[in-house]
């Protein structure tokens, strides 16, 4: 393993030296970088380099991720810097490029809602399903219930959209709702398509009839409009009536300007925008699904898939069906799973095994995260082999057409969503383009091979010939085994799965396996017992060496670290020694929060490949303070 030192001037030179270092800081896990010129940086080569355990790309900003030793290796880098790094981010560090934001904003307004709309779409390909085989008919009483909760979400998405964008541009939910109600009023949608007198505004200009039901962009330009004219008219509203006022200005400017302007305009554009996805799929056939299922992968590690959710939205609402982004991400993520299982039959090393089979199946249901990162990208080869299949399976779906009829996480539950109650061969053909892309990313993989480092165990050519050195061996050998461990819960709240978390680091499990909690109390315990090795000035996050050899990470919040300790107060220090249940810190949920940050607070094992496994003992529900949280397996 290398030096402190040696990783901070290691990962300086491949950063391009310190001339292209605008600014340096760190957070508990990561090192944080401005840079000058982003394409001096090796990305590959920091990677490879002994120590470092992951690098990103996060909007403008560049992340490399060193563990809990990251204070000492930051450091190091600062004597490297001579003295222009700093511990903090400023102000002006935080600016994104136009796309990174976009980016940010699209996935930070659809990943709230995706399980809502997976359940429901999942649900309508049942009934098409039931249908079909003939077990129930669209006349039954339950048939319509049925469906009436599966087309729910879908009929009034601008409502959910209204929420989770107005939590992404951090305004009030409920005027949000309220300029989602005004696109979704019974007498404009009834009068669309028929001779209803126009509204008219001051003689001047109609208001349009248009149908935002199951629309996306009109909602989220009002939102963002309305973010603005609140912040406007609560700047100069006196406070004595603004809390009646405030609102009353804010929505007779936002709602009219968002039925005249804002919600034509966003239809226009998502019409537009699945016109021309269409056309493009329409006009070069098989090719364009063998470039998107090629390139998926390579569009999931950049965030940027967040942006066709909108697209496949819009195809649904106009054709019914979506033809061309569904069926290429999910023959994307059934190649990974492929490849995942090659390693897992044709490597040597214990480990890579039960990592490549597990995250092989996850991905079959997918959840390509733990395939994509742990195994097939660190291969390098198997994730060749993914893209191929991918594309090969991409351009088969295209080829003959595969409609997909619902919003989901692409993978083998989906299936009954390809269900055509018309076409009994549209999910045969998707089941067709499954097996070709498993098989030639499975197949494909065993040919091309991998590189891995498999670790042999230690031998002595003399030990079996001496008594005495081998009784000494066998207490040793007992000693260094770990033995299974529990860990309990940090603090009350509710079970979140950390592929769910939105960071890529946790939800890869780059740093290690855990569990996320979302906290609905202010005390975080301690989880183990054993002694406090970090704990930053941000008081954001500790790490604790437990009694057990566990090397546990608590990290309170996403990006907390920006709030510099605001809103945290400590009750401990480095190097104290800790109980199950000793209070550790005392934050503030609520204004962390307020605040615009995500409080999920993830319990990471770090040193999770000493161990068999890391099982959570429940991956929904209530927890509370101490009751156990995961089981380590040695």
């Amino acid at each position: 393993m290398s030096s402190n030192k040696e990783i901070a001037q290691k990962v300086l030179e491949l950063t391009g030296g310190k001339e292209n270092v605008n600014n340096a800081w760190h957070c508990v896990t990561r090192l944080r970088f401005n840079l000058n010129d982003k394409d001096k940086v090796q990305l590959d080569a920091i990677k490879d380099v002994p120590g470092v355990m992951g690098a990103q790309f996060s909007g403008d900003q560049f992340q490399v991720i060193v563990g809990n030793k990251v204070s000492d290796v930051y450091e190091e880098l600062e004597k490297e810097l001579g003295g222009s790094a700093s511990s903090e981010p400023t102000e002006s560090d935080n600016n994104e490029g136009i796309v990174s934001k976009l980016m940010d904003v699209i996935s930070g307004i659809f990943s709230p809602i995706l399980p809502a709309l997976a359940g429901t779409g999942l649900l309508k390909g049942f009934l098409a399903l039931f249908v079909a085989l003939g077990w129930m008919t669209e006349e039954t009483g339950i048939y319509q219930l049925l469906y009436i909760i599966s087309d729910t979400v879908f009929y009034f998405l601008p409502f959910l959209l209204a929420v989770s964008a107005a939590k992404k541009f951090k305004t009030s939910e409920f005027l949000a709702l309220t300029v989602a109600g005004g696109l979704m009023y019974p007498t404009l949608l009834n009068a669309v398509g028929t001779d209803a007198a126009p509204i008219n505004l001051f003689g001047l200009i109609d208001v349009p009839y248009v149908n935002y039901s199951s629309s996306v962009l009109p909602i989220i330009l009002g939102v963002w409009l309305l973010t603005y004219v609140n912040k406007w008219v609560r700047k100069w509203m006196p406070s004595v009536i603004s809390l009646m006022f405030s609102p009353l200005v804010t929505l007779v400017i936002v709602v009219p300007i968002t039925l005249v302007f804002l919600g034509p305009l966003g239809n226009y554009i998502g019409l537009g925008l699945g016109e021309v996805i269409n056309w493009l799929f329409n006009n070069t056939g098989p090719f364009a699904g063998l470039l998107l299922g090629m390139t998926m992968p390579l569009i999931i590690i950049t965030g940027m898939h967040y942006a066709f959710s909108p697209i496949v939205l819009n195809n649904i609402a106009s054709l019914g069906y979506d033809a061309t982004i569904l069926p290429a991400m999910f023959m994307s993520n059934i190649a990974q799973s492929g490849s995942a299982f090659a390693v897992a039959v044709k490597s040597k090393d214990k480990n890579m095994k039960q990592l490549a089979l597990s995250s092989g199946l996850s991905a079959l249901f997918g959840v390509t995260e733990p395939a994509m990162y742990g195994v097939n990208l660190k291969l390098k080869k198997p994730f060749y082999a993914a893209m191929a299949g991918g594309g090969i399976g991409g351009a088969f779906t295209v080829l003959f057409t595969v409609k997909g009829f619902g919003l989901g996480v692409p993978g083998l539950p989906m299936i009954p969503v390809f269900i055509d109650a018309n076409d009994s061969w549209n999910v045969i053909y998707l089941i067709i383009g499954i097996v070709i892309a498993f098989l030639v990313a499975f197949i494909l993989t065993f040919i091309l091979g991998f590189e891995e480092e498999v670790t042999e165990p230690v031998k002595s050519a003399t030990i079996d010939n001496n008594p005495e050195e081998k009784a000494t061996a066998v207490v040793e050998a007992n000693n260094e085994n770990k033995k299974p461990a529990d860990v309990f819960a940090t603090v009350t709240g509710q079970i979140v799965p950390l592929k769910d978390v939105p960071d890529e680091t946790f939800a890869g499990e780059i740093m290690g396996k855990g569990i996320a909690i979302k906290p609905t109390s202010n005390q975080f315990v301690s989880p183990v017992a054993g002694e406090i090795t970090v704990f930053p000035s941000s008081h954001h996050a500790i790490g604790i060496k437990a009694d057990s050899g566990l090397e546990v990470l608590i990290h309170i919040g996403i990006d907390t670290v920006e709030l510099k300790g605001k809103h945290f107060s400590p009750k401990m220090a480095v190097g104290d020694r800790v109980e199950v249940g000793d209070l550790l810190v005392v934050a503030d949920v609520a204004a962390i929060e307020e605040a615009g940050y995500n409080t999920a607070t993830m319990v990471i094992i770090t040193n999770t490949f000493d161990y068999l496994d890391v099982v959570p003992i429940n991956n929904e529900g209530e927890i509370f303070e101490k009751e156990q949280l995961l089981s380590v397996i040695s």
